[in-house]
């Protein structure tokens, strides 16, 4: 009797466990959903998973997934850099990319429908679900069994001017970047491959003509970031078939003003110099991630590690590299794309 009791007991706590889902984004195009795997009835090794799910036969899902290393510091970020193949199983070592598709027709692999993607504890991950104009990037972050994430929804590109610094136009499958009279950083990060240029610049001869074009990647996750010193604009999209799905950020401003998060943090960078003070009890947990493939991970006001107390900390950020800031404690969660030069720190806030 006893053991039908503790079976019954371990019955109802396991469909518990499997009934937990979070559904993150659900617009008749894709369904985006967090499970619980406590039970492991999925096959990764991981207390979460993401279900990606394709609801319209005739559109499906181009999945890109990168997986931000957390075992670099700040004093020792990581430089190890993984594209995954369609074997997504572990280890996961370094920063991970994958790519698949969902209810697609190219590969057996793509029919597949819905898909399963792993959400690795303590690391920050970038998911990002396009097709044609339709797009969105969610970041998402697993820690104590608790997921936070943030969704970021774009459209079709439209042409855009940075006040007095740039224009940038689409023509085809390339984005025309125009100097407005200084020169203009271009920095762009494609699965794994990084590049900088300058349009209307002086450093280098390569850098002196006030128009360039710069190729669209075909079916390939990019993020784009064109400005100079405070004014900056970041793109982060894919193409497919001649059409281009995009997120984008005009508006900037100097990171020299202090930002601050509600009951979490305040930030503020001086030159390559980030000041990063908690001002609740809890940790700020820190994820920087930089166009060229470098990522560290910290706390701040931590107690994992005694390096993570102070609840004053400055950390030393990328110079003339683009990057991301990712700033959370479980349901918070703030982004954050910065560029520095000259002294200058550039920021653009992707989340509020």
């Amino acid at each position: 009797m006893r053991k039908n009791v503790w079976f019954l007991i371990f019955l109802l706590f396991s469909t518990l466990l499997c009934a937990q889902a979070t559904v993150i984004i659900n617009d008749g195009w894709v369904k985006v959903s967090v499970l619980s795997n406590m039970a492991r009835q999925y096959p990764y090794p991981t207390d979460y998973v993401i279900e990606v799910r394709a609801l319209n036969r005739s559109m499906p899902v181009e999945v890109s997934y990168l997986m931000i290393d957390n075992t670099g510091t700040p004093q020792l970020p990581s430089t190890n850099f993984v594209m995954k193949t369609s074997n997504f199983d572990p280890p996961w070592d370094g920063s991970c990319f994958f790519k698949t598709e969902v209810g697609g027709w190219g590969q057996a692999e793509f029919a597949q429908n819905p898909r399963y993607l792993p959400l690795p504890h303590y690391r920050t991950c970038l998911l990002l679900l396009a097709r044609y104009e339709n797009i969105y990037a969610v970041f998402l972050r697993e820690n104590d069994g608790r997921v936070g994430y943030r969704v970021l929804k774009g459209g079709a590109f439209r042409n855009f001017e940075i006040p007095n610094v740039a224009r940038v136009e689409r023509e085809g499958n390339e984005f025309i970047v125009t100097s407005l009279g200084q020169p203009v950083e271009v920095g762009m990060w494609v699965e794994g491959r990084y590049t900088h240029d300058e349009v209307g610049g002086w450093a280098s001869p390569a850098y002196v003509a006030r128009t360039k074009h710069y190729r669209i990647p075909h079916y390939e996750m990019f993020m784009m970031m064109v400005g100079r010193y405070d004014k900056l604009a970041l793109i982060i999209g894919k193409e497919n078939d001649g059409q281009l799905g995009v997120i984008s950020f005009t508006s900037s401003n100097n990171w020299s003003v202090g930002k601050e998060v509600k009951n979490l943090c305040k930030t503020m960078a001086q030159g390559t110099t980030l000041h990063v003070t908690a001002t609740s009890s809890n940790p700020v947990e820190i994820t920087h991630f930089s166009f060229d493939n470098t990522s560290w991970q910290w706390e701040v006001g931590g107690w994992a590690n005694p390096d993570y107390a102070p609840r004053q900390q400055a950390f030393t950020l990328k110079h003339y590299t683009p990057g991301l800031i990712v700033l959370s404690r479980y349901d918070q969660m703030v982004v954050i794309a910065y560029n520095e030069n000259d002294n200058v720190t550039g920021c653009v806030a992707l989340t509020e």
